[in-house]
């Protein structure tokens, strides 16, 4: 696949975990030497958030996919003159797209906010509230399992801080801790995308009230987690999934 004319517009589909394979390494790659998109994918962390409660996941058409991001890249990469006629009876605004970075980020909500209809985001993932900076988010137990907590993440200019609230868990294993992570929606065991915010165990009860604070980006790892990791010194997981990211509450 060649490389795109435009590939800072590939920030809206890397934010949405909606780049596959060489998509997403090539991205990786172009994002470690560029200062403008990595502080775009910061900016626009909190978006997934807003778009999730709008776009139920839903099946896609054949070849939509490749369509879509391609339409997106051609038109990011285009000069549009003031006044110029892009469809039958539509006329652009009297600005430029690559008109001062104003333009250029809202260019990017828009893209993100289409990529989400038509790309299909899963259900919701997070409740966005209260302004300040504070996403806050419901945890579930994944299947078979039992459990359920609170996360409120605030931004700060150093990174982000959790307050997490854990109930009904049982005390793990010997020989075995909870790890709460901050995780990629398009997180694997084989292509791993989560960061550890630490390990805890809990008290009577299955309860436990924990803190945590990563510079992890926020559009890499919008999301939260528990697994059941053994004691070995191995730092990738390797353990079950315990907790999930929630419907809104």
């Amino acid at each position: 696949m060649s490389e795109p004319a435009s590939p800072h517009v590939e920030v809206a589909a890397y934010l949405l975990g909606k780049l596959e394979g060489d998509e997403a390494e090539r991205f990786e790659a172009h994002l470690e030497g560029c200062p403008d998109c990595r502080r775009h994918l910061d900016e626009l962390g909190g978006l997934p958030a807003l778009l999730a409660q709008a776009a139920p996941a839903t099946p896609l058409p054949d070849g939509l996919r490749a369509r879509t991001l391609t339409a997106v890249r051609e038109r990011a990469g285009a000069v549009v003159e003031p006044g110029a006629v892009v469809e039958p009876g539509v006329v652009e605004a009297p600005v430029p797209l690559r008109r001062g970075w104003w333009r250029r980020r809202w260019v990017l909500v828009a893209v993100a906010a289409a990529l989400a209809v038509v790309l299909a985001v899963p259900g919701a993932l997070l409740v966005f509230g209260g302004g300040g900076g504070v996403t806050r988010l419901t945890l579930v137990a994944a299947e078979g399992g039992q459990g359920r907590g609170q996360v409120t993440i605030t931004r700060t200019p150093a990174g982000r801080s959790f307050d997490v609230r854990i109930q009904d868990l049982a005390p793990p294993a010997a020989g075995s801790l909870y790890e709460l992570w901050a995780v990629n929606p398009q997180d694997t065991l084989e292509r791993p995308q989560r960061v550890s915010l630490g390990t805890f165990t809990v008290g009577p009860g299955g309860s436990a009230h924990l803190t945590a604070f990563t510079a992890a980006p926020a559009g890499q790892f919008p999301v939260v987690g528990v697994t059941l990791e053994p004691v070995d010194g191995d730092p990738a997981r390797t353990g079950p999934r315990v907790l999930v990211p929630g419907p809104p509450g």
